[in-house]
């Protein structure tokens, strides 16, 4: 699952690097970097599945092989939801336009970043399936998992809720918007729903202590945070029998009344997309 999410993923990078090439640079930089630690993840864990399940066949001591699995998922994982749950509270506090809710999501995105390094260290002190420090362990992943689940609950909630309050005399603008906060939604609910479903495994009533069946949705999740930025990034992509270059950006104007007016006094960048407030 993580090696076809990466092919997903690599995909979606190049039809961004060719579709968007005039994108502000802190945005393609983004994009590249979240890319590039997804890059050393499946490196990673590559390794450590071809020391396990090749070199390792038939050689149970191997199953107890930890390698880079501490580093390349608990830190890298959490690092990249991190960054995506960051650029969803930079489109609430833009789209919403609450502080309130845009502090609580960064705080959580904090709060299971702090969660994944600390799982990180403690991992790297114990084997895979050893009782010491399994409490401390169990603490920690709790923490990360649990907070990046209700982050994205939070950031599913509220952009449905703008998409179910937004209204435009714009009808083109108004689909655009419609378009992008529902991929937003979709894509922040697939998240929370995995990220719950990682969070349930780890604390599953019964479950035996060397039971490692909960990594499955540890090594996907992180995949489907970086697709999930990268779908909203390329949902502005405007394909047109008319057209021979693919849209760049969209500028829409947001307006507390839903009028029309003309002026504009501010405008910030949504990753390519203008809101300009008048």
């Amino acid at each position: 699952m993580n090696w076809a999410l990466f092919g997903v993923l690599t995909l979606q990078t190049y039809i961004y690097h060719i579709a968007f090439p005039y994108d502000k640079l802190w945005t393609k930089a983004f994009s590249y970097t979240i890319y590039g630690l997804e890059v050393i993840q499946t490196l990673m864990l590559t390794q450590t599945a071809f020391y396990i399940f090749a070199q390792g066949f038939g050689n149970l001591s191997h199953l107890d092989y930890l390698g880079p699995v501490w580093f390349s998922l608990p830190v890298l994982s959490s690092a990249v939801a991190f960054m995506v749950q960051a650029v969803y509270a930079y489109r609430i506090k833009i789209l919403v336009e609450s502080k309130i809710v845009t502090s609580i999501v960064l705080v959580l995105a904090a709060a299971q970043l702090c969660g994944g390094i600390a799982t990180d260290v403690l991992s790297k002190k114990a084997r895979f399936g050893s009782k010491s420090t399994s409490t401390e362990i169990l603490t920690c992943t709790i923490i990360w998992k649990g907070c990046s689940a209700l982050c994205d609950v939070i950031i599913t909630i509220f952009m449905t809720g703008y998409l179910i309050r937004w209204n435009t005399d714009l009808i083109k603008t108004g689909r655009t918007i419609r378009k992008v906060v529902r991929i937003a939604i979709e894509t922040g609910l697939l998240t929370a729903v995995v990220a719950l479903i990682h969070f349930i495994l780890i604390l599953l009533p019964g479950r035996h202590p060397t039971s490692g069946y909960y990594v499955v949705a540890g090594c996907t999740v992180g995949k489907l945070y970086s697709n999930s930025l990268m779908a909203i990034f390329n949902s502005r992509i405007c394909l047109s029998s008319h057209a021979t270059n693919s849209l760049t950006s969209v500028e829409f104007s947001k307006f507390s009344d839903g009028r029309s007016q003309e002026g504009n006094l501010s405008s910030f960048d949504l990753s390519g997309i203008q809101v300009s407030k008048t």
